[in-house]
Formats: structure tokens, C-alpha cells, sequence
């Protein structure tokens, strides 16, 4: 392992079994999740915890109330830290970002593991060409990443599945969805720029935790990339307004020439770099993706969008999301 992640992570022995020991659930050796309190993070313990299996999560903050009755929480920034696991692992799934899991392959491997599956994102079609360097600069990190996972992996004879997302919504505290609820409850009305009828498709974080698991144990996973979206393709107008519907509030769009001027000017001034004049120029491309080759050999059947309501949006408790699939 590289200099870079010398330092060892701090163990903090939070939610374990009764005995104070990992359980084991069904004699299943644990799992390693990454970026646990992420969205997608905290909808994958909540599956792991119906299944019973044993779980060391990882992240550098913990997740107040983590939802997983046995979970071993492991505080560990990625980019710094080796993780120091005091327990033999099965598999990995990492939510974290992708380009923080090659340097600790070969300790994983250590640990027993044999199958990872792991996150990016289909920004990488989207945003190659953005005339924003940051976004150019992250897109490349996550492709490289994504052949260094596959070659390491070979090497090592683990088995490895990637899965790109593309909008992801569900908890609120992602920065699209839930950020123009914010908006649109404040102000009742959200700007938009002419033309903004590109596709998107938007995807719950609940889904993308139930192809994670899927893809653990699905031999023709093995050494795939699948792209995975929701389950319904809206034009960016009409997805918009279907927050507005689901908070119960008329559709008002402020049309605004100049918009993505006005969207760089605020990312500056506000010191917030994902506001860029390329995000609403965004607003008029089609960012969807293709589900059959996931809904074949995962059996990944997403649900439609905002199809829990203002749960959906962060606005009711998420302690008890629904796991069950949504038609």
C-alpha cells in the first residue's frame, strides 16, 4: 500500500451483537461497506440488517442511529488511512468514491475477500467533454480507477462488478433532487432554462442497494459494468415538476435567459464548485441510460420516480424505507 494510506483507521466498536461481538447472522463471513452514510449506504445496511449478515461499515464520520442492529463501525478516511479489520471478510461493497479503493485491494484480499462490487457513475459519458476542468478532472479519476480495480482484481483473482448510476435520489441529502425540493418549498417556484426538456432518470438509492447485494452473488455479474437508472425516463421540465406535485404545490418555472451565466456567477461567489454554467446547460442533453443489460442478469427492476412520495424527498422519516419492490 502507498504512503498515502499509511495510517492506520480508529475502530469504534458502536452496535454490536449482544455477546459485543461481530455477529455472525447465518455463518456468513462479514461484508465491508464503504461510504455507509451515504444515501445508497444507508438503504444497503438496512437490506444487510433484514438479511442478518455482518457488517463492518466504513466512512470517516459515523451514521447517527446506523441502521444495521450489528454493524462494526470503523472510522477510516480512505485516502489516508489503511483499514485495519479485525475480522475475516467475504466480499466488498464500496459506495465511497471509486478511485479511493485501489490502493486497498491487496489488504482486502488479505482479509478473504473475493468479490467487490463497486460504484461510479455515468457521468463518465456526460461529462468528458464538459467545459468545466473539474468535472473533465473527476471523470478521468473514475475512469482510471475503474481499470486499475479491474486490473488489480485479475491479478489478485477477485471477482469485481461496476455499477453506474445515474441520478440518484431517495434520502434527501443528495444535491439534485432533494436540493430543488429545498428550493421549491422556500420560493415556490424554481428557474429553468429554455429548452430544458432533456431526458433524465432519476434513480432511488434503494434500488441501487438491492443491485449492489444482487450483483454479489450473481455469477454472470462477474467482471461486468453496468449502467443502472430508474425506472422512468422524464423529460428535466417534467421531473421538476413532479417535485412540485408530490410537495403539493403548483408548478411555477421561472424561465431565465442567461441562466447558466447567472449558475457559474453563484458557484463563485458562493464558493459552491458543483453550481456551474455547464449544469444548466445540462438541463437541454438527454442523460439516460440502457437497464436491460442489468435487468438481465441482475434482475434489476427499478421503481418509478418519486414513487414514495414526500419520502422520496427526505421530508419523512426514512428509519423504516421499504425494501420490497416498487412495480
Amino acid at each position: 500500500m502507498n504512503e498515502s494510506v499509511a495510517k492506520e483507521a480508529v475502530i469504534l466498536p458502536v452496535e454490536m451483537g449482544k455477546n459485543g461481538k461481530l455477529p455472525e447472522g447465518d455463518g456468513r463471513q462479514a461484508i465491508l461497506l464503504t461510504g455507509a452514510s451515504s444515501q445508497i449506504g444507508r438503504c444497503v445496511l438496512r437490506r444487510l440488517d433484514v438479511e442478518r449478515r455482518a457488517v463492518v461499515a466504513v466512512g470517516r464520520r459515523r451514521l447517527d442511529g446506523m441502521a444495521h442492529s450489528g454493524a462494526q463501525f470503523i472510522e477510516c478516511d480512505l485516502a489516508q488511512q489503511s483499514i485495519s479489520i479485525p475480522h475475516i471478510l467475504s466480499s466488498v461493497v464500496h459506495i465511497a468514491g471509486i478511485w479511493l479503493l485501489p490502493p486497498h485491494i491487496e489488504a482486502l484480499y488479505d482479509k478473504g475477500v473475493r468479490r467487490i462490487v463497486c460504484f461510479s457513475s455515468t457521468s463518465i459519458y456526460v461529462k468528458q467533454e464538459s467545459s468545466n476542468s473539474g468535472e473533465r478532472d473527476l471523470v478521468q479519476r473514475m475512469l482510471a480507477a475503474e481499470a486499475d480495480i479491474a486490473q488489480r482484481c485479475d491479478a489478485l483473482g477477485i471477482e469485481w462488478t461496476v455499477l453506474r448510476p445515474t441520478l440518484v435520489y431517495g434520502m434527501g441529502i443528495d444535491r439534485n433532487i432533494s436540493r430543488a425540493a429545498r428550493f421549491i418549498r422556500r420560493f415556490r417556484c424554481y428557474p429553468i432554462a429554455f429548452g430544458a426538456e432533456g431526458l433524465r432518470q432519476p434513480v432511488h438509492a434503494d434500488d441501487l442497494a438491492d443491485a449492489a447485494l444482487s450483483a454479489l452473488s450473481m455469477p454472470s455479474a462477474v467482471g461486468r459494468r453496468y449502467d443502472v437508472g430508474g425506472g422512468e425516463t422524464l423529460p428535466y421540465r417534467e421531473m421538476i415538476g413532479r417535485i412540485f406535485d408530490t410537495l403539493g404545490l403548483p408548478r411555477l418555472f421561472l424561465p431565465l435567459p442567461f441562466l447558466e451565466h447567472a449558475a457559474a456567477a453563484a458557484g463563485i461567489l458562493l464558493n459552491r464548485p458543483e453550481v456551474t454554467g455547464e449544469m444548466v446547460r445540462r438541463m437541454r442533453r438527454d442523460l439516460v441510460c440502457d437497464n436491460r443489460p442489468a435487468a438481465n442478469d441482475l434482475g434489476y427492476a427499478p421503481r418509478r420516480f418519486l414513487a414514495g412520495g414526500k419520502t422520496d424527498l427526505g421530508l419523512v422519516s426514512t428509519n423504516d424505507v421499504d425494501t420490497r419492490p416498487v412495480a
